[in-house]
């Protein structure tokens, strides 16, 4: 009889020690866990940016109206593209362009490692009069494919900043503009229209781009920054796939 009570005291001494272990790793694996969902969400939202995953470089593409009528948007339009360079990752590539009619296209940045970037001026973006923007697009769309002939491995994002309809073109119609666009929009390029103000939202249908790619914005100094925070955003966070969610401990 007293062997058996000693085994029963034995049987329940160890009982309590294994569940006492037990407790203490639960709390221990409760207090690792969040730290590991916090880096495999890290992981994912690398993964799901722009380019993420991959080491193809990454080339923004900007062609910026420069007609009369962004008088009033001149300040915001330097402070949104200098901004906006400051944001992107050294890894990549810058090109800029601006249109107006008087001297036409006119490239400000050709294909610069965003880190060399230099600050944009008003030297630089000299406004002129009319919006010729199919000869715009067309005309900058065939410059990149020529200059990025040998860099056939970059993926281009290729973005429209305007605050009017077309009205001056002379080289290119819109039936040349939308052939030129959905050939690059077939060869992988991601192409955006940003217009300031709904008149020149609608540009984005007639020339063919998505509508999911084509955004209007308020002709105005908030307008303008949220055009360019898009812009980066695409550098940070993929467009197609959810926002990782974030376990916080």
């Amino acid at each position: 009889m007293a062997i058996y009570v000693l085994r029963r005291l034995a049987l329940t001494n160890a009982i309590k020690i294994f569940s006492s272990f037990e407790i203490r790793k639960a709390t221990w694996l409760l207090a690792v866990i969040p730290i590991v969902l916090v880096s495999c969400s890290s992981t994912a939202c690398q993964d799901g940016a722009v380019g993420g995953g991959s080491d193809n470089p990454r080339h923004v593409v900007i062609v910026l109206d420069k007609s009369a009528s962004m008088e009033y948007l001149v300040n915001d339009v330097l402070s949104g593209f200098n901004n906006l360079v400051d944001q992107l990752p050294d890894s990549s590539f810058v090109t800029l362009f601006g249109f107006e009619s008087i001297y036409g296209l006119s490239m400000i940045f050709n294909h610069e490692r965003a880190n060399a970037v230099r600050e944009l001026t008003i030297n630089d973006y000299q406004l002129g009069d009319g919006t010729p923007l199919y000869d715009a697009i067309s005309g900058a769309i065939a410059q990149v494919k020529t200059n990025s002939v040998n860099r056939t491995d970059e993926k281009i994002l290729f973005v429209i900043i305007s605050d009017g309809l077309e009205n001056s073109s002379t080289k290119y119609d819109l039936s040349d503009t939308r052939n030129s666009i959905q050939r690059q929009i077939d060869n992988g390029w991601d192409l955006r229209f940003y217009g300031l103000g709904a008149d020149a939202a609608s540009e984005a249908t007639s020339l063919g781009i998505p509508l999911s790619d084509g955004s209007s914005f308020a002709p105005s100094q908030a307008g303008v920054d949220d055009v360019f925070d898009d812009i980066a955003g695409s550098f940070t966070q993929s467009r197609t796939k959810p926002k990782c969610v974030r376990a916080i401990p």
